[in-house]
C-alpha cells in the first residue's frame, strides 16, 4: 500500500471535479467528496491488490484445446498454464472473462484443487505451496456462452465471441485465465476445433488442418514470448496479397475480396516503411483479418492485425492500418513493463501511424494528423499524467486522451528536442536491445539520452510525469539597422518547471519567414531576430512541435468534448459544453449547428431553429454548416407541418451547391418527400438451438495431451502488473 498516495490525487481531482458541478447543493457535496475519497481508496487498494498478484509468478507458456460451437455461440476449453513463482505461493490469480465458468482445475499432479471466481478474477488454491524460482503447471476446465458483452472485461464492448457470423476471441477480452495483462508475455500453443466450413487464424506456426465429420483442428505453435493469445475463425475467402518484399494473407468475408488488392499494397508498403524506421520483425509473415463491426475497430496479435469490417474503404484507411500494424513493434515485439508505461504502446503506435501519415500524404496531411492528436490530448489531459496511465480505466475518452494522444505527442516532442537523427536512433535501439523483453519509461529515457547526449530528465519529468500545457503570449518591438530591421520580444507562459527549445518565426514583406530556435526555461525568454525586409508579425511555435493552448485550440477542445458528451448521449451536458465553444467566439457557427443538431434531436424544435438561424449568421465555418442548417430547419418546419417553408429551406441547401455527407442528396429527398420522424425498431436477439454437442472433458484433454510438451521455459521477464487496453 506504499504507493496509495501517489494513486489518489487523479481520483481525488476528478471527484473534485465531480463535486464541483453540484455546487447548487453545496449543503451535499462535501459528503459526496468524502464519500468519493473512500471510494478511491478502495479501489486502489483493490488494484494494488490485483497488480500485487501478477507480482507473485509469471506466466512462460499456454497449451490451450478449444471447440467453438458457433449455432449456439458456446465456447468450451481447457488451458494448461505453465508458470514459475517469483515468490513462495499458496494460491494464484488470474482474470477470466466473467461468461466463462471454470469447471475442474488441476495441479502439476494432476490432482484437483479449489478455486473460486468473483467476477472477473479467477483464483485457484494449491494443495501444496509453490516454491519460488521452480517451474509448475495448473490445468483449467472451462466454457461457456460468448453471445454478447455480456461479462466482458469492459462494459458494453465485445471482445469475445462465438458466432455463425464469425467468432473472435481477442486476448483483451480473457477469454483464457490471463496473468499480468498486458505485461506478463507468455509463448502459447492453441488447438482450435471448428465446423468444418470455417477457417481459424491465430498467431504462430500452423499444422496442416484436421478433418474430422463436421469438425476441423487446426493447431498454431508460438515459441517467442510475447501476447500470441487472439483466436479468429469464420467463413473466409482467403486472398494472398501481391506486396513486394512481404508475406501478407487477407482473409476476407464474402463479397469484400475487392478489398484485397489495395489493403495488401498499402499492408505491405506499411510494413517496409516501419522496418526501415524501426529495424526490421522476426517474421515477415502478416494474416489481416476482417472481424464484426459489433467490436474493437482493430486489434493486433503477433503476425495478426484483425480490422472491423467498418475499418475497409476504398480508398485504404492506411491510417487506422499503419495504427494496427506499428503493434508488431510496439507491444508484440517490445512491450511495457508496467501499466504506467502503456504510452510506450499505444503512444507509439498513435504516432508511428502519424509518421506514415507524413511518408504517404505529405507533411500538410501530418500537420493535420498531429493537430486532431492535439485537441484529443487536450480534452482531458488533467485527468492524470502519462505515468499514471495504469490508474485510468481503459475505453475510456480519459483513457484515450492521456495514454493514446498526450503519448503520442510525448514522441513528437521528443524528436524536436532531441532531432531526427537521434529520434531515429532512440527507436531502433529500443527494437535491438528490448525484442521479446518489456521496457520501462526510465529505461526508454535512457535510450533517448544515449542516442541523443543529452540529460532528459527534465523533458520527461515535464510531459510524462507532470500535467500542464503551456499558453504562449508574446510582445515584441521592431527597430532599424544597417542591414534591415531588428525584431526583439520576449515570450512568456505560466508554467513554473517549463522547459524546451521554442521556434519563433517573424513574418516578413516580400521574403520567407525567418525562423529562431531559443532555448526557454521558466516562464519567460527573450528572443533577437535580424530581417531585411520589414516585419510583419511574430508566431511562437509555427509547427505546433510542442503541446499548446491557444485561443483556436480551447475551441476546438471544447467542441471535442461536447461531441464525447453525444456520443454517450449526454444531450444536455454536451450543449453546455458547445455553449463553452461560443463564450470564445459568440459567432462560431459550428458550436451553434451542434447544439441545434442536439436540441432537434430533444424535438426542441423551437430552440432548434434558433440555433440554426445563429449559424447561418455566423462564420459559416465549416462551409458545409450552411447546407446542412438549411436542411434541418426543412426537417424542422416538415416536422410541424409548415410544407411550404420546409421546401423553401430545402431550395436553399440545394443553392448552397455543397454535396457534404450527401447534403444535397437529402435535400432532393425531402422536397419530393416531406421528411418524417424515423420510428425505431428494436430487435430481439435469438438464441439458435444447434445440433453438435458440446465436446466432452475428455475429447479436450485429448487434444491438449496432442499438442505436447512445451519447450524449455524461458527466464521470467520484468514486468508486473495490468496494462489497459484500447484499440
Amino acid at each position: 500500500m506504499a504507493a496509495l498516495p501517489r494513486l489518489l490525487p487523479p481520483l481525488t481531482h476528478v471527484g473534485t471535479r465531480l463535486a464541483a458541478t453540484l455546487k447548487p447543493w453545496r449543503p451535499f457535496y462535501r459528503g459526496f467528496l468524502a464519500l468519493w475519497l473512500v471510494y478511491a481508496t478502495v479501489l486502489v487498494a483493490a488494484r494494488l491488490r490485483g497488480q500485487t498478484e501478477a507480482a507473485r509468478f509469471e506466466v512462460t507458456q499456454y497449451a490451450i484445446a478449444a471447440q467453438l460451437f458457433p449455432s449456439t455461440h458456446l465456447l468450451k476449453a481447457k488451458a494448461r498454464i505453465e508458470f514459475v513463482p517469483r515468490a513462495d505461493i499458496t494460491s494464484l490469480s488470474f482474470e477470466l472473462h466473467s461468461a466463462l465458468r471454470v469447471e475442474k482445475a488441476m495441479d502439476a499432479a494432476g490432482q484437483s484443487v479449489r478455486f473460486r471466481q468473483e467476477g472477473l478474477t479467477l483464483t485457484v488454491d494449491l494443495l501444496n505451496p509453490a516454491p519460488a524460482g521452480k517451474a509448475s503447471s495448473l490445468t483449467v476446465d472451462y466454457g461457456g456462452s460468448l453471445a454478447s458483452a455480456d461479462g466482458s472485461p469492459v462494459e458494453n464492448l465485445k471482445l469475445a465471441y462465438v458466432g455463425p457470423e464469425g467468432s473472435y476471441l481477442l486476448y483483451p477480452s480473457r477469454w483464457f485465465p490471463v496473468n499480468g495483462y498486458g505485461v506478463n508475455r507468455f509463448a502459447a500453443a492453441m488447438r482450435i476445433t471448428v465446423p468444418s466450413d470455417e477457417i481459424v487464424i491465430a498467431s504462430g506456426k500452423a499444422s496442416a488442418p484436421e478433418r474430422e465429420p463436421g469438425n476441423v483442428t487446426y493447431t498454431f505453435h508460438y515459441d517467442q514470448r510475447s501476447f500470441p493469445g487472439t483466436v479468429l475463425a469464420g467463413k473466409y475467402v482467403v486472398e494472398p496479397a501481391v506486396a513486394a518484399g512481404a508475406d501478407i494473407t487477407l482473409y476476407l468475408k464474402e463479397g469484400h475480396q475487392n478489398f484485397a488488392q489495395s489493403y495488401g499494397e498499402t499492408a505491405g508498403k506499411i510494413l517496409a516503411f516501419f522496418s526501415d524506421k524501426f529495424g526490421p520483425l522476426p517474421s515477415s509473415h502478416l494474416a489481416l483479418i476482417e472481424i464484426d463491426d459489433q467490436t474493437v475497430g482493430g486489434y493486433s496479435a503477433p503476425g495478426v492485425v484483425a480490422l472491423a469490417s467498418r475499418g475497409f474503404s476504398n480508398p485504404a484507411n492506411y491510417r487506422l492500418l499503419a495504427h494496427e500494424i506499428s503493434h508488431q513493434w510496439w507491444r508484440c515485439l517490445v512491450s511495457p513493463a508496467a501499466p504506467d508505461d502503456a504510452y510506450l504502446d499505444e503512444g507509439l503506435a498513435t504516432y508511428s501511424a502519424a509518421l506514415y501519415v507524413q511518408e504517404a500524404a505529405g507533411d500538410n496531411a501530418f500537420e493535420d494528423a498531429m493537430h486532431e492528436i492535439v485537441i484529443g490530448t487536450l480534452t482531458h489531459e488533467e485527468a492524470a499524467p502519462v505515468s499514471q496511465a495504469g490508474h485510468l480505466h481503459e475505453f475510456t475518452p480519459e483513457y484515450e486522451s492521456v495514454v493514446f494522444r498526450k503519448g503520442a505527442m510525448v514522441f513528437h516532442m521528443l524528436r524536436w528536442v532531441i532531432g531526427d537523427d537521434a529520434f531515429s536512433k532512440t527507436l531502433h535501439a529500443m527494437v535491438q536491445q528490448y525484442a521479446g523483453k518489456s521496457i520501462s519509461s526510465d529505461e526508454f529515457q535512457k535510450l533517448a539520452e544515449s542516442s541523443s547526449k543529452q540529460q532528459l530528465t527534465y523533458f520527461f519529468a515535464q510531459w510524462v510525469n507532470s500535467t500542464g500545457v503551456p499558453q504562449f503570449k508574446r510582445t515584441w518591438a521592431v527597430y532599424r539597422t544597417t542591414k534591415g530591421y531588428q525584431v526583439v520580444g520576449k515570450i512568456t507562459q505560466d508554467l513554473d518547471i517549463f522547459r524546451m527549445p521554442v521556434e519563433i518565426r517573424v513574418v516578413t514583406e516580400g521574403r520567407k519567414p525567418v525562423n529562431d530556435r531559443v532555448d526557454m526555461v521558466g516562464t519567460t525568454a527573450d528572443f533577437t531576430v535580424n530581417t531585411v525586409t520589414k516585419p510583419l508579425r511574430v508566431i511562437v511555435d509555427p509547427a505546433s512541435r510542442i503541446l499548446k493552448y491557444d485561443e483556436q485550440t480551447k475551441i476546438a477542445v471544447e467542441m471535442a468534448r461536447g461531441d464525447q458528451l453525444i456520443q454517450q448521449q449526454a444531450y444536455l451536458e454536451a450543449v453546455k459544453q458547445y455553449q463553452q465553444a461560443l463564450d470564445i467566439n459568440k459567432n462560431y457557427s459550428l458550436a451553434h449547428y451542434r447544439i441545434g443538431e442536439t436540441f432537434f434531436k430533444l424535438h426542441n424544435y423551437n430552440a432548434a431553429a434558433e440555433e440554426m438561424r445563429a449559424a447561418l449568421a455566423g462564420d459559416l465555418n465549416p462551409k458545409w454548416v450552411e447546407a446542412w442548417a438549411h436542411l434541418t430547419l426543412g426537417k424542422i418546419f416538415d416536422v410541424t407541418g409548415q410544407r411550404d417553408r420546409a421546401i423553401n429551406e430545402y431550395q436553399r441547401a440545394l443553392q448552397t451547391n455543397d454535396n457534404t455527407q450527401g447534403a444535397l442528396d437529402e435535400a432532393n429527398r425531402h422536397i419530393q418527400k416531406p421528411y418524417s420522424e424515423a420510428t425505431r425498431q428494436v430487435g430481439e436477439m435469438r438464441l439458435t438451438p444447434g445440433s453438435r454437442p458440446v465436446a466432452s472433458v475428455e475429447k479436450v484433454e485429448a487434444e491438449i495431451a496432442s499438442i505436447g510438451p512445451s519447450p524449455a521455459a524461458p527466464p521470467p521477464q520484468r514486468g508486473e502488473g495490468r496494462r489497459r487496453f484500447m484499440a
